[in-house]
């Protein structure tokens, strides 16, 4: 699913909106919400499947907030699940850059916010108008979603990068 501005509940499903290939200026995963370590990980599996595939780098800004200081440290070390790449190589492997987790361009703060006219699909958990800054435009998926969509340069799920998607076969 991807919530379209300006309200969570203006959801459809992803593979829908793919077809209207909505373009975006970021792709912004984690915060508090979707920022968990199995959070990231999903993320990660995505990209890693699709490197496998020929992928190799994100088509717009592509930015991780694990969700806490914890988190952000066990990201750092390797998961057997990513052939022993930890998630955050995997994510700088396609030009990803992690941050430190706090709350800012969720609520349209700091160096990540939304100036006016950008467009946004992340992981958060609100979209609502200027909430992620005045006059930008976020949209909300899952952290697989958002991950598969930074490949593609517009908003789609991990099918469009030529992935079947089931959590379970990804180990999550």
């Amino acid at each position: 699913m991807i919530a379209k501005p300006f309200s969570p509940g203006n959801a459809f499903p992803a593979t829908d909106v793919a077809r209207e290939r909505i373009t975006f200026d970021k792709a912004l995963i984690g915060s508090c919400t979707n920022g968990s370590y199995d959070d990231l990980l999903s993320a990660a599996l995505v990209i890693r499947a699709a490197r496998e595939r020929g992928a190799t780098r994100a088509a717009k800004a592509f930015v991780v907030f694990p969700g806490s200081g914890g988190v952000s440290r066990q990201i750092e070390q390797p998961d057997a699940r990513l052939g022993g790449e930890s998630i955050a190589a995997v994510f700088q492997s396609v030009g990803g850059e992690v941050r430190q987790s706090w709350c800012g361009p969720c609520f349209g703060q700091g160096p990540d916010a939304l100036e006016k006219g950008e467009r946004a699909i992340t992981s958060f958990n609100r979209n609502w108008q200027n909430r992620m800054g005045l006059g930008g435009e976020g949209y909300l998926a899952s952290p697989a979603v958002v991950a598969a969509s930074a490949l593609l340069g517009y908003m789609a799920p991990p099918d469009e990068l030529g992935l079947s998607w089931n959590a379970e076969d990804f180990g999550v």
